[in-house]
């Protein structure tokens, strides 16, 4: 029997899409066509969190899962979504012929990204994976100069094509050593070498949307290149679906898992070390996001390997609160461009003087990443931690210790150009009402998390308990 009422996120982006095409269609204005998506991802956020409690199977069993861990993850999406589009008001990064159809392919892959967390068989997993990726390549080639978001888009669709084509020769293998493509009969499968095979193949197509070691390439220069709104959305959406795409992989693995814990540790560390000391030697803010991105996701992996309800927990809480600190980041990119451009670290200069709301968001978004209270970012990596010491792999912690040291100094780089250098002849910055209230809601979602992150834990335990 089926129930469409589980459907409601997916209905409500679904009816975002339909008018965000109905305005380019039409020739509507940019500005219209922006605030009829921003009302629309408001209401999706608004239904992701009402559906919150929903579980059950929607259209038929063990396909696509209603319950806590995919509810929680659509809640991160479609607030990564509203951000994203609030953030794309100016759109001065955006080339102008496609300034009313972009928040177009913002619905499609949020919408691909909404199933790929609920999808517990593999072939709607991977149907699921495509969709959210069509809509993300697309909008990293739009930035306006052309050469730019052509570069960045070549990247990210050659390292997707390279990762989608490994990861369905890996389902292939699955398939062949459970006789099965629904996940969960898979896990009670035994775990075959040959499975494990098909279960570390299809890890590629994963790794990639998380931008973990080795298929991480891609991050930095897509960051840099895709434009603002777009990076953002990239930065934030596509991480949280990562992860909940992970789990649902790795808990294909059933018992044997002795295999995978060791190349996720190998890919964690490189993940952790590459990001971090690539990202010392940036100048391009985007570009320092991007590596930073890489190392974060050396981090989430932590929490990963343990195969625990508490390591999928701490990857969930992590991801849940990166989100907002993320936009913080990205958002202050936005304000400070000129022209599209993108800001180097140097142009941060005297920040805070030019515009001291914007110079506070951008230092809760450098703590929050290099994990400094009163910010989630502690509390993030001592759940990951803790996950990681449980499973009896301590040294792997001081590793990861040593690297979030390496970060603190490139995150106080860009700190100390917003606080210690003079504005020169950087402009000062008036903030839009939109943008206001965006990094008003970024900044108090960060600042509560970070003294009271009890209700996002628990939230991340309930999503974990339905896996483990």
């Amino acid at each position: 029997m089926s129930h469409p009422e589980l459907f409601c996120p997916e209905f409500a982006l679904l009816l975002g899409a339909l008018l965000s095409f109905a305005c380019a269609a039409i020739g509507t204005k940019a500005r219209t066509a922006w605030l009829v998506s921003l009302a629309a991802a408001i209401i999706t956020v608004g239904t992701s969190a009402l559906a919150l409690p929903y579980q059950g199977h929607p259209f038929a069993t063990d396909i696509y899962a209603v319950d806590s861990f995919s509810q929680v993850l659509k809640l991160g999406i479609s607030l990564a979504l509203a951000f994203a589009i609030a953030i794309s008001q100016r759109q001065d990064s955006t080339r102008a012929s496609a300034r009313t159809e972009v928040h177009f392919f913002f619905y499609l892959s949020a919408l691909g990204m909404m199933m790929l967390v609920s999808a517990t068989e593999l072939l709607t997993l991977y149907i699921a994976l495509e969709l959210s990726a069509y809509g993300l390549y697309i909008l990293a080639a739009l930035h306006r100069r052309e050469r730019l978001g052509s570069e960045a888009a070549a990247k990210y669709i050659l390292f997707g094509a390279a990762a989608s084509a490994i990861s369905l020769y890996g389902i292939s293998l699955i398939y062949g050593a459970a006789q099965t493509t629904y996940i969960p009969a898979i896990a009670a499968s035994g775990g075959s070498p040959l499975l494990i095979a098909g279960v570390v193949l299809t890890l590629a197509g994963v790794l990639y949307k998380l931008a973990a070691f080795p298929v991480h390439s891609w991050a930095p220069d897509t960051y840099q290149g895709a434009p603002h709104e777009a990076s953002t959305f990239l930065a934030t959406a596509s991480k949280v679906a990562a992860v909940g795409l992970l789990l649902r992989v790795l808990s294909m693995a059933g018992g044997n898992t002795e295999h995978l814990r060791t190349m996720l540790i190998v890919v964690a560390i490189l993940s952790m070390s590459v990001g971090n000391l690539s990202a010392l030697f940036q100048k391009d803010f985007k570009r320092l996001l991007g590596f930073s991105a890489v190392a974060h996701a050396g981090y989430l992996l932590l929490g990963l390997l343990s195969f625990s309800k508490l390591g999928a927990a701490a990857a969930i809480f992590y991801v849940l609160t990166y989100v907002p600190i993320v936009v913080c980041a990205f958002l202050v990119v936005a304000a400070v461009s000129h022209n599209g451009a993108n800001p180097s670290i140097a142009s941060l200069a005297g920040l805070y003087k030019r515009s001291p709301f914007l110079g506070l968001v951008l230092l809760v978004a450098m703590f929050g990443l290099a994990g400094i209270p009163p910010t989630p970012g502690l509390a993030g990596k001592w759940f990951l931690f803790s996950a990681v010491i449980d499973a009896g792999h301590l040294w792997l912690v001081l590793v990861a210790a040593v690297n979030a040291t390496i970060s603190l100094y490139y995150y106080l780089l860009v700190v100390k150009a917003a606080y210690l250098d003079p504005p020169g002849e950087y402009p000062d910055i008036k903030l839009s009402p939109t943008y206001s209230i965006t990094a008003f809601v970024s900044v108090a979602l960060v600042v509560f998390m970070g003294f009271y992150p009890a209700p996002i834990w628990s939230m991340a335990s309930s999503a974990a308990a339905v896996l483990f």
